[in-house]
């Protein structure tokens, strides 16, 4: 039986340092962090006079606003007024987001955005990544930079340099953001390095130079249903290394790869962070053209669904599925896992491989607490909150049609921990179970979905 894989970053620890059982953070007083939409039935149908911002020092009013389906000039409408107060308070800069509106005549009104900023110290933090797997016992361990609020404008910055204790090398440097003035244009860029020390056991990459840039144009201007065509180009430079005929021997091969990309996304969910209704469909053709050496063409075909379902105030069923599927002329290492955190947990990632795969997961996510504040040292108000997750999770890794059957199908279960914070978006404490009732624990950050 393997042993459990236990993921985590330093980032934890220090969360866990400021959670309500530790000495070092006081709790404090709490701004309000919710709000009775009921209480501004009255102004259906009004029209909006203007809208301002308070509270706002290190974000500019133009990256809050443009963020809102409701703009000055516009009819009041409840359901854009409860998306515009969610979506805006989990954009991560923020420990509170509270939304009022004031009647200004008989058929106008006004409306209040006041928020609390999250302490910049904690939105720029460089801090320690550590990673551990029991199972192969590889320690992944470096450093990362993430600024989520680059130029006052919401755009997110981040660099990060990893190495593991078998001298294998990442970097990266990546920018993104979502708008280009008040248009939701998304742009895109990374750069990123690999090198793998260890001598490969197959055919694989060693070394790799990458860099990538992409857009988003949309379709319309609702914020409530975003509809964007996506774009963009890829090139790498892959130093490829193979066991040669002699023993500790390696040969390689160069190859530069041009891959263009094509897709079409739709995203009606109420917030990215932790959506309580709504709908995500992502649909992307990539396309990976070999410059040098023999002549190969090779596709991807990629899809992700996501869809949201309140069940009352506390509970929300989250469903997603995903496919990833090659055709043309790939080459076999650049198969795909199946297994691990973010796909079928109670497996590890290297459990099941093949040339296309098909997950799916389902989620009963449960928020019986509010969020909590404190006052951490040097830093300031931050803000917690803890929820709480069932899960069912399935899927297949398969190279040929004949190995697309039930028997292939595996399926895990399990329960899990959220923490949202200033120190990450999320941290994920998940406990999966496999169909023989084995164990495996995970600690990860970031949306899963």
């Amino acid at each position: 039986m393997k042993r459990p894989t236990l993921r985590g970053t330093a980032a934890l620890l220090v969360s866990l340092l400021c959670t309500p059982y530790s000495s070092l953070a006081e709790p404090a007083a709490s701004p309000p962090v919710t709000f009775a939409s009921e209480e501004y039935r009255w102004a259906q149908g009004r029209t909006i006079d203007s809208i301002s911002v308070v509270g706002n020092r290190k974000v500019k009013d133009i990256a809050i606003l443009r963020e809102m389906e409701l703009r000055a000039g516009m009819t009041f409408d409840m359901a854009s007024f409860e998306r515009d107060q969610r979506y805006i308070g989990d954009l991560g800069v923020f420990s509170s987001v509270v939304i009022t509106v004031d009647p200004l005549g008989d058929d106008m009104c006004t409306m209040r955005i006041t928020v609390t900023e999250r302490p910049t110290i904690l939105l720029k933090l460089i801090y320690p990544v550590l990673d551990y797997d029991f199972n192969s016992g590889r320690i992944r361990y470096g450093v990362k930079w993430n600024d989520s609020n680059f130029r006052k404008r919401l755009e997110n910055f981040s660099v990060d340099v990893a190495r593991d204790n078998f001298h294998n090398d990442r970097a990266a440097v990546q920018w993104s953001t979502r708008w280009v003035g008040w248009k939701q244009v998304g742009t895109f860029a990374r750069v990123s390095y690999f090198y793998r020390e260890d001598p490969p056991g197959a055919k694989q990459i060693v070394e790799q130079g990458r860099v990538r840039v992409a857009a988003a144009l949309p379709l319309s201007d609702s914020r409530l249903k975003v509809t964007q065509v996506i774009g963009g180009i890829g090139f790498a430079d892959n130093r490829l290394g193979e066991p040669g005929p002699n023993e500790g021997e390696t040969l390689f091969e160069d190859e530069t790869l041009f891959s263009p990309n094509l897709g079409f996304s739709f995203d009606r969910r109420d917030s990215p962070l932790k959506p309580n209704w709504g709908d995500f469909f992502f649909i992307n053709v990539t396309a990976n053209r070999v410059l040098n050496g023999p002549d190969r063409n090779y596709y991807l075909l990629s899809n992700d669904i996501r869809t949201f379902r309140p069940l009352n105030d506390y509970t929300v069923v989250g469903f997603h599925s995903r496919l990833d599927y090659q055709f043309g002329d790939f080459p076999e290492y650049l198969g795909f896992n199946v297994g691990g955190a973010g796909s079928i947990r109670g497996y590890e990632p290297s459990d099941f491989r093949g040339n296309h795969r098909f997950y799916q997961s389902l989620e009963l996510r449960i928020s019986p607490w509010a969020k909590r504040f404190y006052r951490v040292p040097l830093a300031g108000l931050s803000d917690f909150l803890v929820s709480m997750v069932v899960f069912v999770d399935g899927g297949i890794a398969w190279r040929n049609e004949n190995d697309f059957n039930g028997e292939n199908y595996h399926v895990g279960f399990g329960w899990g921990v959220r923490l949202y914070s200033p120190f990450q978006d999320v941290i994920r404490f998940d406990v999966g179970y496999d169909r023989y009732g084995r164990v495996r624990p995970y600690i990860v950050t970031g949306v899963s979905f």
